[in-house]
């Protein structure tokens, strides 16, 4: 379907921009002309409109991953310090069945000039090592998972192993006088326990780069090397908002944009296809989740059922870009420069920031099935992912340990709307 001219006209020239606060934060080696614009398939979405590359993510200088360097991008996310991980994380360290504090080397790394995101198993193979679920932990217990293509993975216990993966963002808060506040680039870096609420100081490393409505944002990636069931690569953005508005009915106030979410749901070599010739692990998933909002999510506009799993044929195979629109009035969710998700619902109107991060799904949810695992407390740790399968299974992990599940990105950059 195409998108609706007349309408993204209007947003163009309504933007609220703010520009003056931008330079534009760039690394890596010069590159032509025509990547300093974004090229879309629909014209209407550059008709008139300038857009100003504000941030350069270029992965060919690794110099983007150093926090601590003047050109550094981005933060690794380790759930432990930084204020804003507490809304994700369940335990210190820990989200759902993945690990985020230890091998960031071995998670997300730069080679031959991209970046790899991929996770890390530790497990006996390591000298000494030990899991954190081991002795009396909840997820010392063996299980067989329910869905008969999960429990051909093999028995699962969190106590023989830890799943590592990477999770890189922009932003980050810290706890001053029981305030939430930004962490700054030149914060002094000191432990939890020396920051008690003093000023210039922070126990985690930021970029402190945030975004607003109009500009749009384009990642550069490369599925091919994904094997490993349900472990998830995801493309997003949450509000960089420190009173905690956000989530509270108005989309206004911040909600989670999840420019996608990806991940296989079939071993590509049983990869069978769909009456429409489109492969099961051929999905994109692309919204808004708003919480208490109405509607809770996003109804894409662009299609009569409202549907935001798009298939996306041929994802799996070599580089595409994906990227995200917001306006003042609306998101468009594109894939290779072609519009696929339309809301106009669910638009934030708050400072945000950029993540992207690979995450580990169980299958479980609350209810369960005859063929779906059930939550149990920190038993089974609940996270259904997109398709319902298990990453934690001995098949997966091994998949993982040989290196057979690679996410490869080549750029992040992002373009402010000037006119």
């Amino acid at each position: 379907m195409s998108i609706r001219v007349a309408l993204m006209k209007n947003d163009m020239r309504n933007l609220f921009v703010a520009i003056s606060a931008f330079s534009v934060l760039a690394v890596g080696g010069a590159f032509g002309e025509e990547a300093r614009q974004p090229v879309f398939s629909d014209p209407s979405l550059g008709s008139g409109v300038e857009y100003r590359l504000v941030f350069d993510s270029d992965f060919s200088n690794s110099a983007v991953l150093d926090a601590e360097s003047k050109a550094g991008l981005w933060r690794h996310e380790d759930m432990a310090s930084s204020g804003n991980s507490s809304q994700h994380r369940q335990s210190k360290g820990r989200r759902h069945a993945a690990w985020y504090d230890r091998y960031r080397d071995q998670t997300a790394f730069i080679r031959d000039g991209v970046l790899v995101q991929r996770g890390f198993v530790a497990d006996s193979d390591q000298p000494d090592f030990v899991s954190r679920d081991a002795g009396d932990a909840d997820r010392n217990h063996a299980y067989v998972d329910p869905d008969p293509s999960d429990a051909e993975g093999g028995e699962v216990n969190f106590a023989d192993f830890e799943l590592h993966t990477s999770w890189i963002d922009t932003f980050a808060v810290k706890e001053m006088n029981g305030e939430r506040v930004p962490v700054q680039r030149d914060d002094v870096l000191v432990s939890k326990r020396e920051l008690r609420g003093r000023e210039g100081f922070a126990d985690t490393r930021s970029p402190n780069i945030t975004f607003r409505p109009g500009t749009y944002f384009e990642i550069e990636v490369n599925f091919e090397g994904m094997e490993a069931l349900a472990h998830r690569h995801s493309f997003w953005l949450m509000p960089a908002t420190a009173d905690r508005v956000a989530y509270d009915g108005d989309p206004g106030n911040g909600l989670e944009i999840d420019i996608y979410e990806h991940e296989l749901s079939v071993r590509r070599e049983g990869a069978v296809t769909l009456d429409n010739d489109h492969q099961k692990n051929e999905f994109m998933l692309m919204k808004c989740i708003g919480g208490s909002t109405n509607p809770p999510t996003t109804f894409n506009e662009l299609r009569d059922d409202g549907e935001t799993l798009i298939q996306s044929p041929g994802i799996n195979r070599g580089w595409h870009r994906v990227g995200l629109l917001w306006t003042r009035d609306r998101l468009t969710w594109l894939i290779d420069g072609v519009a696929v998700v339309q809301d106009s619902k669910l638009v934030p109107q708050v400072p945000m920031y950029l993540i992207v991060s690979r995450e580990a799904n169980t299958g479980a949810s609350r209810g369960g099935g005859s063929t779906v695992l059930k939550a149990d407390g920190d038993k089974i740790p609940r996270d259904a992912g997109l398709l319902g399968r298990n990453v934690a299974t001995p098949e997966n992990r091994d998949l993982i340990k040989a290196g057979r599940d690679e996410v490869l990105v080549r750029s992040v950059r992002a373009w402010q709307i000037t006119q």
